[in-house]
């Protein structure tokens, strides 16, 4: 059991403090180390702490569901900060957006998508006045009205009036989003007025007039948040196929989950991890996303660059893609076709001087490809140009994850003029030789 502990312990340390989380809510194995840990001597804080990493099983993907259920079912007796106001008869009056569902904190920013629920608390009491006004020989004091009416603005524009209000943001080139709360408070009351009379010769209270008041107090709140707008897009294209294996590559942008799955083989990219963030007395809740990558994988391999994931698969069937953001995902089927292309390079002749121009021609003609040689890359169709270095000699193309090589000969021209003179010398020389072997051959036989 204390191993347990430790290891929710070790869990729970990214989580910013502790949380309140009632164990009754848990079920097996879970409701069994939630009762252990508040058997313990901890403190308060330090149990709540390792009980919050129970309820947040997920941690690559975040629960909203639950993080609405526990909000909206906190009672929230008092103003969370604290604060109260009163005019007249009404007092103990405050409101408060409790929370934004959903959202995400990320880099201390609060997001907002493009639709949810607000919700709001507000609360106020009133206390009629007593005893007896100046010049009254009795005054009643009866309440006539009360209410409280709550308006809820996103961007100056009226969303609703409950407590748990819905929006739309529909102009999706918004970057600041800003919610209100306005609370209009009014208590009427009517006031009776008795005074001294003589009546047949008798001093007597009796009815004088009637009045009626109106206590009125406008209190406000605000949120602001960021609109989250990033939406995840992706390209997908199969490069090769060859002895039951399938190449391809998937090239995915805006996600912080991606999973490539095809039938008995899955690549699962998670960029964050997520935890439960709390805003205190009642503990809130709110999602707090951290930049964490995990990548887990089973009989696939994928070469991941950028956002370009290069993958080689034995069984290619059943091929999905799942792209979450903070707040959703979307799944997409697999281009499965493939068009093989044959494609090749040649240069104008095999053998170069250092800093001579190496011709590259592209076979067949009007296909764009990606030629590297010495460091440099160029995007070609039909023909390009680099200059020779001194024992660079492969010249590399791609198109669609396919490679092919050339090769050439480069040479330094100042050792082959070398060359070229020791090979004149030798020449001379020999010719020289073979001149002096005839001419002291007819020397003798004379």
């Amino acid at each position: 059991m204390k191993r347990q502990i430790l290891i929710c312990l070790a869990l729970a340390i990214l989580l910013p403090s502790a949380i309140a989380f009632n164990c009754n809510s848990l079920s097996g194995g879970d409701l069994y180390i939630c009762n252990s840990i508040q058997n313990t001597t901890l403190s308060q804080a330090e149990k709540d702490l390792l009980i919050s990493d129970i309820f947040n099983k997920n941690k690559t993907s975040p629960d909203f569901d639950f993080i609405y259920s526990w909000n909206t079912n906190l009672d929230i007796p008092n103003n969370p900060d604290g604060k109260e106001y009163s005019s007249g008869t009404i007092y103990g009056a405050w409101v408060k957006i409790i929370a934004l569902m959903p959202s995400i904190i990320k880099n201390n920013i609060l997001y907002s998508y493009d639709n949810g629920k607000l919700m709001t608390a507000y609360d106020y009491k009133y206390n009629l006045p007593s005893g007896t006004a100046d010049g009254d020989c009795k005054t009643y004091y009866t309440l006539t009205s009360q209410n409280a009416n709550l308006e809820v603005y996103l961007n100056d524009n009226f969303i609703g009036s409950d407590k748990l209000t819905a929006f739309n943001i529909y102009d999706k080139s918004l970057d600041d989003v800003n919610f209100r709360a306005e609370l209009n408070i009014k208590v009427k009351y009517k006031v009776t007025h008795y005074r001294w009379k003589w009546v047949d010769d008798v001093k007597r209270c009796r009815y004088y007039s009637t009045e009626y008041k109106t206590d009125n107090l406008k209190l406000t709140d605000s949120l602001n948040a960021k609109f989250y707008q990033n939406q995840p897009t992706s390209s997908f294209k199969i490069t090769d196929k060859y002895l039951g294996i399938t190449k391809g590559i998937l090239t995915a942008d805006n996600f912080t989950k991606l999973i490539l799955s095809f039938n008995n083989s899955a690549y699962k990219d998670s960029e964050y991890v997520y935890s439960l963030n709390y805003t205190l007395p009642y503990y809130v809740l709110t999602i707090k996303a951290e930049k964490t990558e995990s990548i887990n994988f089973n009989n696939i391999h994928v070469d991941k660059d950028g956002n370009n994931f290069t993958f080689t698969v034995k069984d290619a069937s059943n091929c999905k893609i799942e792209l979450f953001n903070h707040f959703g995902s979307i799944t997409k089927n697999c281009d499965m076709s493939f068009n093989e292309t044959y494609f090749s390079i040649k240069t104008d002749k095999t053998n170069y001087y250092e800093n001579d121009t190496i011709k590259v021609y592209v076979l067949p003609e009007n296909i764009t490809i990606k030629l590297t040689y010495a460091n440099e890359t160029k995007i070609a169709k039909n023909y390009t140009e680099f200059k020779a270095v001194l024992y660079e000699n492969k010249i590399n193309a791609e198109l669609n994850g396919v490679e092919v090589n050339w090769f050439v000969n480069v040479k330094k021209k100042e050792n082959t003029i070398i060359l070229y003179n020791l090979g004149v010398l030798f020449f001379l020389g020999y010719f020289f030789y073979k001149a002096a072997k005839v001419y002291y051959l007819n020397f003798l036989r004379i």
